[in-house]
């Protein structure tokens, strides 16, 4: 939103230097993101939040400013012509739920013209092309009040009515940008006996468009319902600054000061004759919302002092209703501009804006650190445990967004059909129109972020959660752990080397050890997304609960990433079931082991899984550790074939093996080994 620095000075008097002024606006929540200077005076460029729709106008944010700086608004001065002539226009509403409020008043004899220098630079300055001075002080009166306003061409109105309810099937309308529109039953419209003149709330028709012609027109002011606004401008494409503010929740209680503030304008501008009784149809404004603000409560949330004849002035200035309710509260009447504010807390919240964060005093927080009160649940502190060790792992945490793009080669990738995909129904932008189905994407974008910036060793993590639909049109999520690693790594003090799926493998096995995990393992298998030569499926007692492996370069191609990702991803329920909280510990060894190397070369399919089975198998608990450390394919080795180098460490609990013992046991491993594999002993 666009605020003109010299505009505001017509409602509010101030000495703050727009530098300043953007900076303390910015403090109390509503963000300057930059100012521009243009013909002597300051444009603003604001970033509202959709829970303020009061900040949409300039008297909002004037009254703001008289909270922040104590000065005084000046009133907006409204006064219809005394010679009302009698009759009022004829309203119907008939989607009452579409359309809450709808404020009526026609203007006769009236001579447009181009606009006043002031007021056509008020409106370009909002960022708004000038039409003639009846369009124009619609415009005026909405950036003044936050109320949209449409004046039609009344006599170009068939029967002289005003209807509003749903389009029927098979309707169009030229809008007022020249384009013809198909409507439907989901859109709400202004129409006359005949044919829809505007789409509520988004856009008016060019058929009924005040022209320098016309000589008679009927002002609307109106509350639309901000749900079917929102739909109905998706859907048709449009987004007016009208849209804009309805999507938002106007006032519904100032419909009328704001009709009657623009027909008195258009009255003087346009030199109008005669001006008819408001025709005020539907609801005047929403129930009344009390709410208690105890004082000893705000200032423990704050941890503040501030007295209550403090907290009356603040929210008087904000425009809520303030009596005294005892000596430690106060009653809070809200006015219809506010209905953001519901609740007790919304009320400390104001206080603590316009007090100023910077004025709350530093304090250390009690916080209990064992006896009553609430306890970590078990999944929380594995959750910590978790965190703890892939962070002790050299891997950073990273956080991405659940809303995605929808993905077709994902979706075709994991065989999901569209149906299967949690879609949004009202997104934002074609980037958030999905919830993600897997996590990787989303690491790839950390992934692909890092490498442009020439960070080129990334090493993440992130807890987070996918979704999909669990049998029919029951959606559903779960809980993942995602893992990603690309670039180098440490070999030693003076040497790197790049990191490959044995180093993602290493951090699972960390892990499932630091949280108690047992019976895991992991089975080759070709799993969509990855690489077929590289990737696997993570088990826990058989059960497939992750998968890892090397990013499929098709897939990468698409983040424009060069090189190898590795990624997994893990089910957190699987892990928390079987994580365990208690360690046992067991004495360090009486007796000194002995150990021996194997070199053998097998065929690439052999898993080492099956080897240091068969090895364990041979010497049953004899072999307290077998370790693989070297891997070698290349010349010397047959095509098709491994060359890998064990160590395996033998003890015995009760006596020291002999190296009659030890060689026997050694000659038993080569021998099941060469018996179960036709393996080569080197």
């Amino acid at each position: 939103m666009r605020i003109s620095y010299s505009w505001l000075k017509e409602y509010i008097n101030f000495s703050a230097k727009p530098k300043d002024l953007a900076d303390k606006l910015t403090m109390a929540g509503l963000e300057i993101k930059g100012v521009d200077e243009k013909d002597g005076d300051f444009i603003y460029e604001a970033e509202v939040t959709s829970n303020r729709p009061d900040w949409l106008c300039l008297y909002g944010i004037a009254r703001e400013i008289q909270a922040l700086y104590g000065s005084r608004l000046k009133p907006v001065k409204a006064a219809l012509p005394k010679s009302a002539r009698p009759g009022k226009p004829s309203i119907t509403i008939e989607d009452k739920k579409g359309c809450a409020r709808y404020v009526g008043i026609a203007i006769d004899g009236i001579r447009p013209a181009a606009s006043s220098k002031g007021l056509a630079q008020k409106i370009e300055n909002a960022g708004m092309r000038q039409v003639n001075n009846v369009a124009d002080i619609t415009n005026f009166c909405m950036f003044e009040s936050g109320q949209p306003l449409h004046a039609f061409d009344y006599d170009k109105l068939d029967g002289g009515k005003i209807i509003v309810r749903r389009a029927r099937k098979g309707e169009e309308i030229i809008t007022i940008d020249g384009v013809k529109r198909a409507l439907d039953e989901n859109i709400l419209v202004i129409a006359d006996a005949k044919r829809p003149v505007a789409i509520a709330g988004i856009m008016g028709g060019r058929d009924t468009e005040v022209g320098f012609s016309t000589k008679k027109v009927l002002l609307e002011s109106a509350y639309f319902d901000p749900a079917l606004i929102r739909r109905a401008a998706k859907r048709l494409g449009i987004s007016s600054e009208a849209s804009y503010r309805f999507e938002r929740n106007v006032d519904i209680g100032g419909c009328l000061a704001a009709a009657e503030r623009a027909a008195s304008l258009i009255c003087e501008a346009a030199k109008a004759k005669s001006i008819s009784n408001p025709s005020d149809v539907g609801a005047k404004g929403p129930g009344e919302i009390k709410i208690t603000l105890r004082m000893s409560r705000a200032n423990k949330v704050l941890g503040t002092d501030i007295s209550a004849s403090k907290c009356a002035s603040i929210l008087k200035s904000l425009g809520l209703g303030v009596k005294s309710k005892g000596k430690d509260a106060l009653t809070i009447s809200v006015p219809s501009f506010r209905r953001d504010l519901r609740e007790e807390v919304d009320l400390i919240e104001e206080i603590s804006r316009i007090y100023g964060y910077d004025n709350i005093p530093e304090t250390l927080s009690r916080i209990q650190l064992w006896g009553k009160g609430p306890q970590k649940s078990r999944d929380r502190i594995i959750e910590e445990a978790v965190r703890e060790a892939l962070t002790g792992a050299g891997l950073n945490e990273a956080i991405t967004y659940s809303l995605r793009c929808k993905d077709l080669f994902v979706q075709q990738a994991l065989s999901m059909t569209d149906s299967q995909v949690l879609k949004v129904q009202n997104p934002l932008s074609s980037e958030s129109e999905a919830l993600r189905p897997v996590l990787i994407c989303g690491m790839l974008d950390v992934v692909a972020y890092n490498l442009n910036r020439k960070v080129p060793d990334v090493k993440i993590f992130e807890i987070g959660k996918s979704y999909f639909y669990k049998g029919g049109d029951v959606p559903s999520e779960k809980g993942v752990l995602a893992l990603a690693m690309c670039g180098m790594k440490e070999k030693n003090w003076h040497r790197k080397e790049a990191v490959d799926i044995f180093d993602l493998k290493g951090i699972i096995e960390a892990l499932f050890s630091k949280l108690g995990i047992a019976g895991y393992e992991f089975e080759v298998k070709p799993l969509p997304l990855f690489s077929p030569a590289a990737s696997a499926v993570v088990k826990i007692n058989g059960k497939e609960i992750g998968v890892l492996g090397k990013v499929d370069k098709a897939f990468l191609d698409r983040y424009d990433i060069k090189g190898n990702v590795f990624v997994s991803e893990l089910a957190l329920e699987a892990v928390y079931s079987h994580a365990g909280l208690e360690h046992k510990f067991s004495g360090l060894p009486r007796y000194p082991s002995s150990s021996r190397d194997i070199s053998l070369i097998v065929d690439d399919k052999v898993s080492n899984k099956d080897i240091v089975g068969t090895i364990k198998e041979a010497c049953g608990d004899l072999a307290v550790d077998v370790s693989p450390f070297d891997l070698y394919r290349g010349e010397q080795v047959p095509k098709g074939c491994k060359s890998i180098l064990y160590s395996v460490e033998y003890r015995a609990p009760d006596r020291t093996l002999t190296d009659g013992e030890v060689n026997s046991l050694d000659r038993k491993v080569r021998e099941a080994l060469v018996q179960r594999f036709n393996a080569k002993i080197r």
